[in-house]
């Protein structure tokens, strides 16, 4: 098919997808209509795949942006959300990059980097380089017109003004036929320009998305070469990873001396409860371990490999500072623990801990792939278990789980934060409902109350932007009536409260 023609065929589908975005995507928060848009962006990229003769390579991968997409239907936490919204989107940049390699098993990290900067550039850019550089739409090739519309375009020009300069002239000649074309056009254009401006932006993103799959051996990144190692020797690259096994040794001597002495040990000499020593530096230590596993690709990547000795000496630098990492991920693991003891379960407690957790699964796979001199390897596995960890926290539900957490704390030291609880997502309401008759009564009606004044209780009648978690959620709260006769929802005690 020639350049001109598959310019045809993505700008008329991009011009689609705007359409379609514009219907969909104006209500929030999303819900299933991100995922119909996006199940509409696959199908246009299987049309394309199709033209340029590479749709059977595409297999089950069309599935994985669809499947993020439908998350969003799924479940209403916004840190869900987000990330599954961001894991589509990576899912859709890489059916390009699987279109040009085929196996992604030895693709290298920044493969994967330069594959997402190109299609991101394509966004920004790519329709603007379709129209004016890649595509010569009224040219001819061999006698042959690769503009078929051509003559189509020079009519539609010319009746333009025709119709405007006689339009014109029979308003003013009739008023009859003034009123009727005034009925005719009787738009609400500030909407309109809404709506066209909405269908425009998506167009302009997905006819550049569209390019990058269409025209993928015409990369606007052509000039950005893998950058090339500058094969530093074990000195070099053993310094500075020694430096950091010693300050680790160091801290997790403190740490375990602290850690597992007891709550008397803690008080005595820091003047701090065991929770409150719990508390601090938690998220610190999740920045730290997640810093390492950069620092070594990076000292692998910088490495000079020629030489056994260089590797097995990097081997053993980075298997001791691992056994550090690991500790100190035990440490903040327990001081968690502790805190949640203490003070309960929240959003960035829970998805700290489930972040350190993929951590520590992507430093083991670092040992099973890098340390193995099988770094090739590596970009693929950590893409996968991301992907794998999100979907398990779609399945586990974080905020119900928070919301079973703090309510179910038999013997807390805190009373359970009402407030807290009525902050979480639609996820949790039935979770909540389940165990609202346990608190006190009062707390019983703040909550309900409190739900009750969510944006997602009150808008609930649009088709788009329907979620699985805010339907259980509005079904829940119908029904919890029953659990709250006692409560006075008056004017007066609503103000009161």
């Amino acid at each position: 098919m020639t350049t001109a023609r598959i310019g045809l065929w993505v700008t008329g589908l991009a011009a689609l997808l705007g359409l379609v975005g514009d219907t969909l995507l104006r209500e929030t928060p999303w819900g299933i209509n991100f995922g119909l848009w996006v199940l509409a962006v696959v199908i246009s990229v299987l049309v394309i795949s199709q033209r340029t003769g590479a749709h059977k390579q595409l297999s089950l991968w069309l599935l994985l942006p669809v499947s993020f997409a439908a998350l969003l239907a799924w479940r209403d936490a916004p840190f869900l959300a987000a990330w599954n919204f961001l894991a589509a989107a990576a899912s859709l940049t890489l059916l390009r990059l699987f279109l040009l390699r085929r196996y992604l098993g030895h693709t290298t990290v920044f493969a994967y980097v330069r594959n997402a900067v190109e299609v991101m550039l394509n966004a920004a850019c790519g329709a603007l380089v379709l129209t004016f550089g890649d595509v010569r739409w009224l040219e001819r090739d061999g006698g042959r017109s690769n503009a078929a519309y051509r003559p189509i375009v020079i009519g539609l020009l010319l009746t333009v003004p025709l119709v405007l300069v006689f339009g014109a002239l029979f308003m003013a000649a009739d008023p009859v036929f003034e009123a009727l074309v005034r009925s005719a056009l009787d738009w609400d254009f500030e909407t309109l320009a809404s709506h066209l401006l909405v269908a425009l932006f998506i167009a302009w993103l997905t006819a550049g998305y569209l390019r990058s799959i269409a025209l993928r051996d015409k990369p606007l990144t052509a000039s950005l070469p893998e950058p090339k190692s500058p094969s530093l020797g074990i000195v070099e690259i053993g310094i500075p990873l020694g430096t950091l096994i010693a300050i680790f040794a160091i801290f997790v001597t403190i740490q375990i001396q602290y850690l597992f002495g007891g709550e008397d040990l803690i008080h005595n000499t820091l003047g701090l409860s065991y929770s409150e020593y719990a508390r601090r530096g938690f998220f610190e230590l999740v920045t730290v371990t997640t810093l390492i596993a950069p620092v070594l690709l990076t000292s692998d990547w910088m490495l000079d490999k020629g030489s056994s000795k260089n590797r097995s000496s990097f081997a053993v630098l980075a298997i001791v500072l691992l056994i550090m990492v690991f500790v100190v991920m035990a440490s903040a693991l327990e001081r968690m623990r502790l805190y949640v003891d203490a003070y309960g379960l929240t959003q960035d407690r829970f998805y700290a801990t489930a972040f350190m957790l993929w951590i520590a699964t992507l430093l083991g796979w670092l040992i099973a792939t890098v340390l193995r001199n099988q770094r090739r390897r590596f970009a693929l596995g950590a893409m996968v278990s991301g992907f794998l960890l999100l979907l398990s926290l779609n399945v586990i539900n974080p905020d119900a789980m928070i919301a079973r957490t703090n309510i179910g704390r038999p013997s807390a030291t805190q009373p359970v934060d009402v407030h807290h609880l009525t902050t979480l997502s639609a996820d949790a309401v039935p979770a909540m409902l389940a165990r609202v008759a346990t608190l006190e009564p009062g707390a019983q009606c703040q909550l309900i109350a409190g739900l009750r004044q969510r944006n997602w209780f009150l808008n609930g009648s649009n088709w788009r932007t329907w979620n699985v978690g805010r339907s259980r959620a509005r079904r829940a709260l119908l029904d919890a009536d029953r659990i709250t006769r006692h409560c006075d929802w008056s004017p007066t005690a609503s103000a009161d409260r």
